[in-house]
């Protein structure tokens, strides 16, 4: 009995981990661009653009520009701007952050 017990436990768990996990990635906003194509993934609010040489990623509510070989990543409503031969990273909420060089 305790070992049915245990099992129905475990499988009620699993179940309920399974469920979150799912609601979770139903509500990603995500922006992927490399090397200049439209953007690979674009789910969601959040833009992002970059030049053939260049990446650029935005995540929950931000934007992402990434130029001649750079890589821009914002995170929580911010955005993030990569000029020239750079990785610029801005993950707090209303921040705006560039490089050059």
């Amino acid at each position: 009995m305790k070992r049915i017990l245990l099992l129905v436990t475990v499988a009620a768990m699993m179940a309920l981990m399974m469920a979150l996990s799912e609601a979770a990635l139903a509500e990603a906003d995500v922006c992927v661009s490399i090397k200049g194509d439209l953007p690979k993934v674009d789910k969601g609010d959040s833009t992002c653009v970059s030049d053939p040489d260049a990446r650029a990623v935005a995540v929950n509510d931000s934007d992402a520009i990434a130029l001649n070989n750079t890589t821009a990543v914002a995170v929580n409503d911010s955005y993030a701007l990569g000029v020239i031969d750079c990785t610029i990273v801005t993950t707090q909420p209303g921040e705006f952050d560039a490089c050059v060089f």
